[in-house]
């Protein structure tokens, strides 16, 4: 508990400093008092680790502490409210003096902004950039574990062992409990945070919690039910400082949210609010807003553009908000703006924002903006961002703006679900129509797409990039969609592309109709993942692809392709031996690719490839020679005739590969997972194949272990126990194979010896 008490010490002490040095307290006549206030958090921190060595059997000290942890929520609320009269005060003698004289004095930076005077430096921290360090030194220390190439931080795990210890240390600050339970807690505690689980309808919190007007934070988990926020709930949560909504259903929110005057974080991701409270305005301490996934929000109340202390506003995936209220550009101090509209439906309203608006948000460190269609200059967004990580530049294509204007949307929607609803008869004619008529409405589709910009738009796009400006040097992620130019921005296309982006990691291109020549991003020293998806004008990838640098991709661990129709070929050829071809790739993924006639010779130069996943490769008829370390998926491949010298493949997944003949020299293959047709009958004759290769290895050396299939009844019951298939399947220790709907299937081990089956008698 003395940590918690130690810090609200600290950062009393330095708050307490940081007041007596602004006019407005002097003006107030309070320095004495906190200067005595300060005098007396310094004493009470000399007796801290002494009081927590010995609460520990004494209830008396135990006591002192609890109450002493207690007073210090209480200071720490009333130092806040403070500031809040405070900035009040300083709002309305600015509007009568000389202009928000006070900055000069330097009254309107709060303490953290007081080490910014000489702005920017390197040693320039946020808040946020202070907990990117804090996240990284946690996982450094596997406190925390995150996936390799999960960025957003939104999702991480912790080891039970850890997530015990610190519930433990917070034990008499929060609480997890799940709504219907019997509610446990002493009546000495006070809580401060809670997460409620499996909440009804309505929100409703414990009696506790009501009487003792306290809580910091709530957060709804597993809540999919709840609608309904009722006006006394928020009345009785005073001070709180977080408020979890995610993924509710919650519908609106009551206009007293603005009487919660300590509020900094509000998510309301995922639910069905239609609106949020032109009351939001008060929230004058709010640091962060998600509306991010709202379907039904429509708009943005203007006051909205009062929350002059808002650092983070996530407005993605709301379909129906079409624009975004002028004047969010006064918010100075945001670190991230993620969904950033460009203009109105209507151009002759004044209520959107064009791209002036980014101009003085100079410490963004995310953006992406939406709708550039729309623009109409560039307007140097991108300049005067120094700090800029994240940039997600997107365009909307017509033809989808004239459904969603004309409210056809919805209604193409459903009739697309109504048209191919993914039944079948049993017997899987259904679902192979159903892929045949996917194809041609893909094809369809994709020509369409080209034809839907105009010779002005598209030129307009190009423009417009152009003016923006190039980002700062300390990109670390790029997303570019739906850019229907026929050449890159000039700040991409440059030819010290490296030098522009020495610190960009993942580049994500998507939407790409014009543009048939990639730009050399094999160049790029420190990306780690690239995809590019729907490129529907490249025909070729070749060497231009890789640059002209001793290593090409030397950092790059994910390369995935997906939706390129007319891509045919993909080759390294002219590539001096000498340079270093994709020497960190793990993963390469090519989906939706059906004219891509060969994976590219020099791939096997790719030394620590972990996994290869191919799928819609039509005409692809090879896959060879690769250093592939464990995993090969090939799904759809129609054109398939080979797969042969991978010597340290470990796992190969080959779905509806009708036309493959050779599967040779797999060395040391240990799992085979087959998924055929429904018309398929027979065994294939190289699986026959792949068994007597190992069969002829010495025992010692035999990795083949397991094998699984999935088929039709037919096939499946050939390979029963004394039918004509089961001399085949039982030399391999470990199968199971299964029809599609895995009801009906045969398991068998070879040692120790086990056989079930469940196949219908008729």
């Amino acid at each position: 508990m003395t940590m918690v008490l130690d810090f609200f010490v600290s950062k009393f002490i330095a708050a307490t400093t940081n007041m007596m040095e602004t006019e407005i307290f002097k003006v107030l006549g309070v320095n004495k008092e906190i200067k005595t206030l300060q005098e007396r958090l310094g004493a009470i921190n000399g007796y801290l680790r002494q009081a927590e060595r010995k609460r520990h059997g004494n209830d008396e000290i135990d006591l002192w502490v609890r109450k002493l942890k207690d007073i210090m929520y209480d200071i720490d609320d009333v130092i806040d409210l403070c500031m809040i009269e405070g900035g009040k005060l300083l709002k309305s003698q600015a509007l009568s003096s000389s202009t928000t004289f006070w900055i000069a004095e330097g009254l309107i930076m709060d303490e953290q902004d007081k080490l910014r005077m000489d702005l920017p430096t390197e040693k320039l921290r946020t808040m946020e950039d202070i907990g990117d360090e804090i996240y990284r030194e946690l996982l450094g220390r596997n406190l925390l574990e995150a996936n390799e190439y999960e960025e957003s931080k939104n999702f991480f795990s912790m080891h039970d062992h850890f997530r015990s210890l610190c519930a433990n240390l917070m034990r008499e600050e929060g609480i997890l409990y799940r709504h219907g339970r019997e509610f446990k807690a002493g009546d000495i505690v006070k809580i401060r945070r809670l997460s409620v689980s499996y909440m009804g309808p309505n929100l409703v919190l414990p009696d506790q919690i009501i009487r003792q007007a306290c809580l910091r934070t709530l957060i709804l988990t597993d809540s999919p039910k709840t609608k309904t926020i009722e006006d006394r709930v928020l009345q009785a949560l005073p001070c709180l400082r977080v408020l979890d909504l995610t993924k509710t259903s919650i519908e609106k929110i009551p206009d007293c949210i603005g009487d919660l005057l300590h509020l900094r974080y509000l998510d309301l991701d995922g639910t069905n609010i239609r609106e949020i409270p032109t009351t939001i305005g008060n929230l004058v301490n709010l640091q962060s807003l998600n509306i991010s996934d709202c379907e039904f929000l429509e708009r943005l109340p203007v006051s909205i553009t009062k929350l002059h202390n808002l650092r983070s506003l996530n407005m993605n995936d709301c379909p129906l908000l079409t624009y975004v209220p002028k004047g969010i550009g006064k918010l100075e101090n945001f670190y991230s703006l993620d969904g950033f509209i460009v203009g109105q439906n209507d151009s002759a309203s004044e209520e959107g924002c064009d791209l002036e608006e980014l101009k003085n948000l100079s410490e963004l460190r995310i953006l992406s903006i939406y709708r550039l269609d729309r623009a109409a200059g560039g307007a140097s967004a991108l300049a005067n961002k120094p700090f800029l990580k994240v940039l997600m530049l997107s365009w909307m294509q017509p033809d989808e703006e004239e459904e969603e204007e004309d409210g056809r949307w919805v209604e193409v929607k459903a009739n697309e679900e109504a048209d191919g609803d993914g039944k079948d008869d049993g017997s899987g004619q259904g679902t192979e129509i159903k892929e045949e008529e996917e194809d041609v409405n893909e094809e369809v589709e994709r020509e369409e797409e080209e034809k839907g910009w105009s010779e002005e738009q598209i030129s307009k796009a190009e423009r417009i990039c152009n003016e923006m400006a190039q980002p700062s040097s300390t990109l670390f992620q790029l997303h570019l969609g739906e850019y229907p130019g026929r050449q890159f921005p000039s700040w991409m296309a440059s030819s010290s592309l490296a030098e522009s982006f020495p610190n960009l990691a993942y580049l994500n291109l998507f939407g790409l109709p014009c543009c048939a020549e990639l730009l050399p991003l094999g160049t790029l020293p420190q990306l780690k993942y690239l995809r590019i998806k729907s490129a529907s004008a490249i025909t070729t990838i070749g060497s231009q692809f890789l640059g002209s640098r001793s290593s090409a991709f030397p950092k790059l661990q994910v390369l995935i392709f997906n939706d390129m129709p007319a891509w045919e070929e993909w080759t390294f050829n002219g590539t001096p031996l000498a340079v270093k071809l994709f020497p960190s790739l793990r993963e390469c993924v090519i989906i939706d690719c059906p004219e891509l006639r060969a994976l590219p010779e020099g791939l096997h130069r790719a030394t620590n490839l972990y996994r290869v996943c191919l799928r819609q490769t039509y005409e692809l008829g090879e896959i060879e020679n690769l250093t592939l370390a464990y995993r090969l998926e090939v799904t759809n491949g129609i054109g398939l005739k080979k797969i042969s010298n991978i010597p340290s493949l470990r796992y190969l997944r080959v779905g509806n590969c009708p036309n493959l003949e050779c599967v040779e020299n797999l060395g040391k293959l240990q799992h085979l997972v087959v998924i055929y047709s429904v018309e398929t009958e027979q065994l294939p004759q190289w699986l026959r194949g792949l068994i007597e290769q190992h069969n002829n290895t010495a025992s010692t050396h035999r990795s083949f272990r397991k094998f699984e299939m999935h088929c039709n009844l037919s096939l499946l019951k050939s390979c029963l126990e004394g039918n004509e298939n089961w001399d085949i399947v039982k030399q391999i220790p470990n199968v199971k194979v299964q029809t599609y709907s895995g009801q009906e299937y045969m398991r068998y081990t070879k040692d120790p010896y086990n056989y079930d089956a469940n196949i219908p008698s008729n």
